[in-house]
């Protein structure tokens, strides 16, 4: 965990890890480098910790968190799989019906 913080007990953890994936789970038009920056700055992991955590390098993740990263779907999930997440296609737009379809 960042030292700049104080630190918190594994219940106190377990929370925030709950708000934090509730707050992007509730938002599924976020972008990946504001899901990355959120996940490892909310959780408080270093860049190091988080590259450890995921297998993927520090500079990666930083060029990633700061718009500069162009990243693979398979970096996208390293990234996103320690929280139970997976990266999804959602329609930006209503459901249109289908013609000729019920």
């Amino acid at each position: 965990m960042d030292k700049r913080y104080a630190e918190m007990s594994p219940a106190e953890q377990v929370e925030r890890r709950r708000e934090v994936l509730s707050h992007i789970q509730a938002r599924p038009e976020l972008p990946v480098d504001r899901v990355v920056s959120l996940l490892r700055g909310e959780l408080r992991f270093t860049l190091s910790e988080y590259s450890r955590l995921t297998g993927v390098s520090a500079r990666v993740i930083q060029d990633i968190e700061q718009g500069r990263g162009n990243p693979t779907l398979g970096t996208v999930e390293k990234l996103l799989a320690p929280f139970g997440l997976k990266l999804a296609v959602v329609s930006s737009r209503a459901p249109r019906s289908i013609p000729g379809g019920e």
